[in-house]
């Protein structure tokens, strides 16, 4: 299974959700299928599921997804801990576990080995976690998701490569202040106060 070809499904299923995104090729994926304002881009590895978290626990009312890797959840596991504990019903945590470091040069992850991210997942206490390896599963698995409470955790078994995309050129300043002035829209809110001058 392809990550590009999981999240063509996702593409289809989204409408007014925040996606936070895992860095390079996975953002730069999703940003071809989905250019959205409510799409956070290229957050930094083991910050995904966290900052996914933290939205979906202030907008209780609101889906969020979190579009993460294996290199970035094993680089934070506590987060899978908070998660089973934050009663987060909003949430879902889309992990491509390729096995590997691919956007650093492809060394190995736990994953390759013995780490099961779904069977830790579960012993946090995260039921809907689920581990898919092809994408007749990822779609059962992402509708079960849309459909009934979280949080949920599918980990995607995905190939190991480095399709050629075209890469998503933007300030990470720019990028957290676009996202913010949607959500302020969308929620009718101000988050980011004007500064005061002189």
């Amino acid at each position: 299974m392809r990550r590009y070809e999981c999240l063509e499904v996702l593409a289809g299923m989204v409408d007014d959700e925040l996606v936070i995104s895992n860095v390079a090729r996975t953002s730069f994926e999703w940003h071809m299928l989905s250019p959205r304002e409510g799409n956070l881009y290229t957050m930094a590895m083991g910050m995904v599921t966290p900052v996914a978290l933290g939205l979906s626990l202030a907008l209780p009312h609101r889906r969020v997804i979190a579009l993460d890797g294996d290199g970035g959840m094993l680089l934070n596991l506590g987060a899978l801990a908070t998660m089973g504990n934050s009663g987060a019903s909003n949430l879902i945590s889309v992990v491509f576990d390729n096995a590997a470091y691919a956007s650093t040069g492809g060394l190995p992850t736990a994953t390759a080995g013995r780490t099961d991210l779904a069977a830790i997942g579960s012993a946090a206490g995260i039921a809907g976690s689920v581990a898919v390896h092809d994408l007749d599963d990822f779609k059962a698995a992402a509708k079960r998701a849309f459909d009934e409470p979280g949080p949920w955790l599918i980990v995607a078994h995905v190939v190991n490569e480095k399709p050629p995309v075209e890469p998503k050129l933007m300030d990470g300043r720019e990028n957290k202040y676009r996202f913010v002035r949607y959500i302020e829209q969308t929620e009718g809110t101000t988050i980011l106060k004007p500064s005061v001058v002189g």
